[in-house]
């Protein structure tokens, strides 16, 4: 699915966590879902989250370099936020010169996350962050511009209008609610976030673009209405199925779960996984929902789907750098990762492996390095994601890390480094790096009603021990 991205245009309440206090509606809709799905334990966590999770322990310097790179990646949504809407800015320069006039849906959604994530680790005060998550959901709920309740892939930064031509979008919409359930969550005893919440995800009417396949359309736009194109392979779009079966209204039928297609199926050492190249697509849904006690109806583990989809992507890696050593010998366990990303050349949907068999450089690829998919993946493979993270800091420097973290992209092999960031990028890394911080996303979000209910309706159920 290609993420389209453009070059530069131009008194509150303080957080609940859960646990303490919990709501009755949370504990109510517990109540009522599958009983196979995993029951909460006393300290408000999942079984299975934890360290004992954890691909090995943190040393101290680990620590401090993940700490430091989520408090960069979070100054992006603090920078590239409107200071009247609170709208994020779908792309800035790394030096925070510039900011792009259009929002990005999905980087208001991790941007909501990434204010309850200040607000909880202390990047910046309780109230603080309080605010700006209160700030940024109200002018998604009263603002931006939709379409039955389907946001608008771009907007203004300004008034929330349709920018450049955008669609109405399935998939913008369901990161967009993704991150509110988080921030709700985080919230869960403050009226205004939680009200805004509630609106922005029952005003949907998933059913308006679900198809007589069972497959949702990925969008409408006014020039065009209901674009034909569908949700019907595998891809990032788990994250959106499974929040249009769960939503409090207009949802669409448990057996759409069951519509799309499981593939295409590749092999990792013998091992098969459903694979879309692009690393993204595996880790926007796992960034919120926790599947890693879960299997679904017909017992597969997207957990390990998207652990093996990854070590696919490294051992890819690896054989284009045999294979063509002048331009990618630098790929390697030292440096790996490409997902949709900036290129020296444009804006590429590139990634890895794309078949069975001998590696070729698909789709161009030419040697560039994306951080964000290490910073995506730093939860699914830990140990590889942060060496390789590290590694990028220590062997190139202010080159490529400075305010906000890592640079969109840059290529050892030609010495390009992009000047900009992108927010959907910057996010991920934030997110997937701070629920290897402890859950801290999937903790809340999975304590959610809407979380729970599309699980259990779906087919989930726990894993064999």
């Amino acid at each position: 699915m290609f993420r389209r991205r453009f070059l530069l245009s131009g008194a509150a309440a303080g957080s609940t966590l859960i646990g303490v206090g919990t709501p009755a509606w949370i504990a109510a809709i517990e109540s009522s879902v599958n009983d196979d799905l995993p029951v909460r334990r006393s300290d408000g966590r999942w079984p299975g989250q934890g360290s004992d999770m954890r691909d090995g322990g943190m040393t101290e310097q680990q620590t401090v370099f993940l700490d430091d790179l989520r408090q960069r990646c979070y100054q992006y949504f603090v920078d590239a936020a409107d200071p009247d809407t609170g709208l994020i800015a779908d792309r800035g320069r790394a030096d925070g010169s510039g900011f792009s006039d259009h929002a990005s849906m999905a980087a208001c959604g991790f941007g909501l996350s990434a204010h309850a994530l200040a607000g909880q680790n202390g990047w910046v005060s309780p109230g603080v962050a309080r605010d700006r998550v209160a700030k940024l959901m109200v002018s998604l709920r009263d603002r931006v511009q939709h379409e039955r309740g389907f946001l608008y892939h771009f907007v203004d930064r300004r008034t929330g209008r349709r920018a450049l031509r955008s669609e109405a979008s399935s998939i913008d919409t369901a990161l967009l609610i993704a991150g509110a359930m988080h921030a709700q969550m985080i919230y869960a005893n403050d009226r205004v976030i939680s009200d805004a919440a509630d609106e922005i995800y029952q005003r949907v009417d998933w059913r308006w673009l679900l198809g007589d396949n069972d497959c949702l359309h990925m969008g409408y736009t006014p020039e065009i209405g209901i674009l034909p194109a569908q949700w019907d392979t595998f891809s990032e779009l788990t994250i959106l199925v499974l929040l249009a079966i769960g939503a409090p209204q207009s949802p669409i039928p448990a057996r759409c779960w069951e519509a799309w297609q499981r593939g295409p199926v590749l092999h990792h050492q013998g091992q098969p996984f459903m694979s879309y190249p692009p690393l993204f697509v595996h880790q926007y849904p796992t960034a919120f929902f926790d599947f890693r006690r879960l299997v679904s109806s017909g017992g597969r583990s997207f957990w390990q789907n998207a652990q093996v989809a990854h070590r696919a992507h490294q051992q890819f890696m690896k054989d284009l750098a045999n294979a063509d050593p002048h331009r990618m010998g630098h790929y390697g366990e030292d440096l790996w990762g490409i997902t949709s990303s900036d290129s020296a050349h444009g804006y590429r949907d590139w990634g890895g492996p794309y078949h069975d068999g001998p590696a070729r450089p698909d789709r161009g690829i030419d040697g560039t390095i994306v951080p964000s998919a290490a910073g995506g993946a730093l939860a699914i493979v830990p140990q590889s994601a942060m060496h390789t993270l590290q590694y990028q800091r220590q062997a190139f420097g202010d080159a490529v890390y400075g305010r906000y973290g890592f640079v969109n992209a840059f290529n050892p092999s030609n010495g390009w480094v992009n000047p900009d960031v992108i927010g959907i990028d910057t996010g991920i890394t934030l997110l997937m790096a701070s629920n290897r911080f402890g859950d801290q996303v999937w903790t809340p979000f999975m304590q959610h009603p809407a979380a729970r209910r599309a699980l259990s309706l779906a087919g989930f159920r726990a894993a064999a021990a």
